[in-house]
């Protein structure tokens, strides 16, 4: 698939009139992601969504790499990474879509993690704990 000024015409060709802002909107939300070939041109492919077993062998990777402490309390888990690497490894935990997991909060060194109860945070902070050995 060509730019969205293409996806654009083609769909016109077709009898169908669409703005080029739907046509960003609409191929994001179908999960296409803009790719550079190697000329210069852009294309858009669709974006398969990583496997749980891929998050966690990445984030193994940058666990080893960046994070130097997990500690836990309470509802909360705090990551500390090296500088500027707060944001990378959040945006994988965030996609691994676990249900005790509520959201994590970003900085440039340290990753809040919210779990939804006292109960589950040990298991949450174990399980980012062993990423580090």
């Amino acid at each position: 698939m060509g730019d969205q000024h293409h996806v654009q015409e083609e769909l016109a060709r077709r009898g169908i009139d669409i703005t080029q802002a739907t046509v960003s909107r609409d191929l994001r939300e179908m999960g296409f992601v803009k790719t550079r070939l190697g000329n210069g041109t852009y294309r858009y492919e669709l974006f398969e969504k990583p496997s749980e077993n891929s998050l966690w062998s990445r984030l193994q990777i940058m666990f080893k790499n960046f994070v130097t402490d997990v500690i836990g309390t309470e509802n909360l888990v705090l990551v500390k990474t090296s500088p500027g690497n707060a944001n990378g490894i959040a945006s994988l935990i965030d996609g691994l879509k676990r249900r005790e997991i509520l959201g994590t909060v970003a900085g440039d060194d340290t990753i809040l993690i919210v779990v939804d109860q006292k109960g589950h945070r040990r298991s949450v902070e174990s399980s980012f704990r062993g990423l580090l050995t």
